[in-house]
């Protein structure tokens, strides 16, 4: 995804959880050959901030946010649905 429309205006953050050390982070984008920025959020602030929007029944990683240049949430899920997010991705690039 980040590959393929990043000419297009699309930005990817990865957020790591509050434990994580950094250690722990080089290595996971090292071995998933990850090239978008990994973001740590010591205290899981930011977390909690779209967490109080967004309740999900189960704690399950990875949580995926599409966030319009205006900020506003646009999709949100606590699993990898490709089919689901892609539409709305294109719509919002204006693809």
């Amino acid at each position: 995804m980040w590959q393929t429309y990043k000419d297009d205006g699309l930005v990817v953050w990865g957020m790591a959880g509050q434990d994580e050390s950094v250690d722990n982070l080089v290595y996971f984008r090292d071995a998933l050959g990850i090239s978008f920025p990994i973001l740590v959020d010591p205290g899981g602030r930011v977390y909690a901030e779209y967490e109080v929007l967004n309740r999900f029944p189960t704690a399950a990683y990875p949580a995926d946010y599409i966030i319009d240049s205006a900020g506003v949430v646009a999709y949100v899920s606590n699993g990898y649905e490709p089919d689901e997010w892609l539409p709305i991705l294109e719509e919002e690039l204006g693809l």
